[in-house]
């Protein structure tokens, strides 16, 4: 994982947990906004993720109760896009719940190698009492790439003022999809750098790498 804020502290937020049955979690998030604010946010967020995901499996619950707690008791003024997953090692299973988040990208190496987007599959926290959402599950293959990131990644912006954009991205994983998690986050950050030639940034930029085993 890596993480970089665009001012001294931001709004970018990644966790990894354990749910009720013991399966592994992790979660990004971005809250609208960046600093001191967006920070404390996230401070709440990690508290009530924790405390939730440990009394539930169903990870469209554990949004849904923070949107609620949200809502009801940090009285939020903006809102947040959450991706939440639980990984079952036995079964090679991932279900996720995507709170407007940017979509996750899964990449699979076996065979014909192929992208696969995980989309959005309710609204972001914070906009509604009304809070309905899905979830989708996933198999993973040994060495399937997963990569989590906030927007800080694709609407980054070139001195011509190009976004660096969701297909640049899906290149960069094709290219290093052989090497560790680890070293995968270190060239992905090359590229952007790269790309973006200049130290300051306008957002927040954050990524999480997950791969699959044998």
């Amino acid at each position: 994982a890596f993480s970089r804020p665009a001012q001294i502290i931001g709004g970018d937020y990644f966790d990894f947990f354990h749910f009720k049955s013991g399966a592994h979690g992790f979660a990004i998030a971005d809250v609208s906004g960046h600093g001191f604010s967006s920070s404390l946010l996230m401070s709440s967020l990690q508290t009530a993720l924790h405390t939730i995901s440990a009394e539930t499996d169903s990870v469209a619950e554990v949004i849904q109760r923070i949107n609620k707690y949200f809502l009801h008791n940090v009285n939020l003024t903006t809102f947040l896009t959450l991706f939440v997953g639980k990984y079952e090692p036995d079964r090679h299973r991932l279900t996720y719940s995507n709170a407007g988040h940017n979509p996750p990208l899964l990449y699979h190496r076996n065979g014909k190698a192929s992208f696969n987007w995980l989309n959005p599959t309710g609204a972001a926290v914070g906009l509604t009492e009304d809070y309905n959402l899905g979830t989708g599950l996933v198999v993973l293959q040994p060495q399937d790439v997963l990569l989590l990131y906030t927007d800080g990644v694709t609407e980054l912006m070139n001195p011509s003022q190009e976004f660096f954009g969701s297909d640049r991205l899906a290149e960069l994983i094709a290219t290093n999809a052989t090497l560790p998690a680890q070293e995968l986050v270190s060239a992905l950050r090359r590229g952007l750098d790269d790309f973006h030639q200049s130290d300051g940034l306008t957002d927040d930029v954050t990524m999480v790498a997950v791969k699959a085993m044998n």
